[in-house]
């Protein structure tokens, strides 16, 4: 089986995909191929001595951004891959694999072509124009592809109903998952490494949120928010808002604080232990970052199945979160978190839980607990091994009778 990554880099995809490729190698001979992280991601190839057993191959012409010289290259560079590899299976992840990937297999005959959403760009990335020519490719490209996976309801409907990607018998519902157990941190080791990296006080209250800076993502909501909570006299506590991630908006968002007035620090930097807003970049302990955190928010417009939130979540954190994606399947409402939108009524669900202790600490119980029920990362290699040999099957079947 070839997978095909769209590039190694820090972040949901990348970790789910090298994580599920770890498990499934005893099962399958496995390939993935990725392209490269861009200049304001950090490279996930220590992932590769976590995840082992399957062969890794690079293509550096393949990018993230339309560029049709280089797309040209990394297409010819892949059908010479397959060709050479034979595989049974291409399985791709990410927009430009998803192109590049699934027309090279179709040409190379390649018995089962697979493709995953981890989420979309339908909406909130491009011009409206723009958008209505993607989803267009997305579903003469469906007609290719043997199967589809939507990794949470919510997108599964939108592929099939309010896009109409593909047919209803071709797009699977298959979960991610993740290793739950990791983000344990039964005796507060973790907890208390990180908060004294960060000069942070037991009494302090920090929040945190993980992820690319870009657009998408709205970090702007997530200072406007703080902006608001740090405003309440009535807050006794010392807050402090942990930035988690980097990317192109970076020196944008220290901008937008300090016309705002806001102190910011930076990790690496001379280091302001009194600063509201910490910028630490891209971690490789997230373990530790989660379990340092009081409080794990999401502000996005657009989002799949967000593994920050998962990861949250198993930590023992509660998540205040926009509607974005498959977060309304992930947030039990007052139980493991709450869903708001807009800075105003995100800033009374976060003081909700600054005021009440308890309540905090029972909705991370609450989604411990949901975590380890629901985000299996056994089950998401179960099922994706059960629809491989499904199509597989259905595949031999159809040749025999012809």
């Amino acid at each position: 089986m070839l997978i095909l990554l769209n590039r190694l880099a820090v972040g949901g995809p990348a970790i789910n995909t090298l994580s599920v490729a770890a498990i499934l190698c005893n099962r399958f001979d496995i390939l993935l191929v990725a392209g490269e992280p861009l200049a304001d991601e950090q490279p996930a190839d220590f992932l590769l001595e976590q995840y082992k057993g399957f062969e890794v191959k690079k293509i550096k012409s393949l990018q993230r951004s339309v560029l049709p010289l280089k797309d040209l290259q990394s297409f010819v560079q892949l059908k010479k891959i397959i060709k050479t590899f034979q595989p049974q299976i291409v399985h791709t992840h990410g927009a430009k694999p998803g192109v590049l990937g699934r027309i090279a297999a179709w040409q190379c005959n390649v018995p089962v072509v697979v493709h995953t959403f981890h989420g979309h760009v339908f909406h909130s990335y491009f011009s409206r124009f723009f958008s209505k020519q993607i989803i267009r490719i997305e579903q003469l490209l469906a007609r290719i592809s043997t199967a589809i996976i939507a990794i949470n309801e919510k997108l599964q409907h939108e592929l099939m109903h309010q896009y109409r990607i593909a047919a209803a018998e071709k797009v699977q519902l298959i979960r991610l998952g993740i290793n739950t157990e990791q983000f344990a941190d039964p005796d507060l080791e973790k907890r208390k490494r990180f908060r004294n990296e960060f000069s942070i006080a037991e009494t302090d209250f920090v929040i945190g949120i993980v992820g690319r800076l870009v657009p998408v993502k709205q970090h702007r909501l997530f200072i406007e928010t703080a902006e608001l909570l740090l405003q309440n006299k009535g807050i006794t506590k010392t807050l402090r808002f942990f930035i988690i991630g980097d990317g192109a908006e970076n020196e944008m968002l220290m901008n937008t604080l300090q016309k705002k007035n806001i102190s910011y620090t930076q990790s690496g930097h001379v280091f302001n232990t009194s600063a509201s807003f910490v910028f630490t970049s891209w971690r490789n302990d997230m373990d530790a970052v989660y379990a340092g955190l009081d409080l794990v928010m999401l502000t996005s417009l657009n989002e799949g199945t967000p593994v920050s939130v998962m990861e949250a979540m198993a930590a023992g954190k509660a998540v205040v979160s926009t509607n974005a994606g498959g977060i309304a399947e992930m947030i039990v409402e007052g139980q493991t978190g709450s869903i708001a939108e807009g800075a105003d009524a995100l800033s009374r669900a976060v003081l909700k839980l600054i005021e009440n202790n308890e309540l905090r600490k029972e909705m991370g119980r609450n989604a411990s607990a949901n975590a380890a029920l629901h985000f299996s990362k056994q089950a998401e290699t179960d099922r994706l091994c059960s629809l491989y040999n499904q199509l597989l099957q259905q595949k031999t079947a159809s040749e025999t009778e012809f």
